[in-house]
């Protein structure tokens, strides 16, 4: 992209400040120069031979054009870095901060499990909107520490859930609610203003994700 030239505007006099605050890259000129340069030419121009008005007029659509193509290279820039950003995350274990599960032909995604201690059976209730269990997956033998746990084998309609967590304490007797969490693997990315992360089924937003880790080895 080439850079516009200042001397293409007759009549700038000294009066014109030298040097910006701001040191522009490869001395390519700014709106506030460009600017300072057109008030200096008409202060300074001859009154008995003004400034033609062509010329002034192909001034203008010059640096225009200039101002143009550096917003689009600009655009461009900031496309490449969203999509950088948003690349990263791509084979990463997320933990979001929605609290529903989405359903789609039995699959329920991924659900990251806090275990204080380990547990010989986790259930984990799906809930409608009036809070009334209409799914259920149990699992057995979960160790204590971060478990991901996949729903699957869903006999419930496709849509979107809540969801409760139940492990059996440690002695057997009881339950308790551990600290639990949506979460899923990033197998893909869709780049924009607001991008979005694919994870199986369903997609969500960068600003959902709390916390990115290794995936797990099953």
């Amino acid at each position: 992209m080439g850079n516009f030239n200042p001397s293409m505007i007759s009549g700038a006099t000294s009066t014109v400040p030298t040097q910006t605050s701001t040191t522009k890259k490869n001395d390519q000129m700014g709106q506030v120069e460009f600017m300072q340069l057109l008030i200096a030419q008409l202060k300074n121009q001859d009154p008995e031979a003004p400034v033609d008005s062509k010329e002034f007029a192909v001034q203008l659509a010059q640096f225009t054009q200039v101002e143009k193509l550096t917003a689009i290279d600009e655009k461009l820039n900031r496309q490449t870095s969203s999509i950088s950003t948003v690349a990263g995350y791509l084979g990463q274990q997320v933990m979001l901060s929605d609290k529903n599960v989405a359903v789609s032909g039995g699959q329920g995604g991924q659900l990251q499990i806090n275990l204080p201690q380990a547990s010989s059976e986790v259930r984990v209730d799906l809930l409608d909107k009036a809070g009334k269990v209409v799914g259920q997956k149990t699992f057995s033998g979960l160790e204590a520490g971060k478990q991901i746990v996949t729903l699957d084998g869903l006999s419930v309609p496709d849509g979107t859930y809540g969801y409760g967590v139940a492990a059996v304490r440690g002695s057997g007797v009881g339950y308790y609610s551990p600290e639990s969490a949506v979460s899923g693997l990033v197998t893909g990315f869709i780049p924009g203003p607001d991008p979005k992360l694919v994870l199986g089924n369903r997609e969500v937003s960068v600003g959902a994700v709390q916390e990115v880790t290794l995936p797990p080895k099953f």
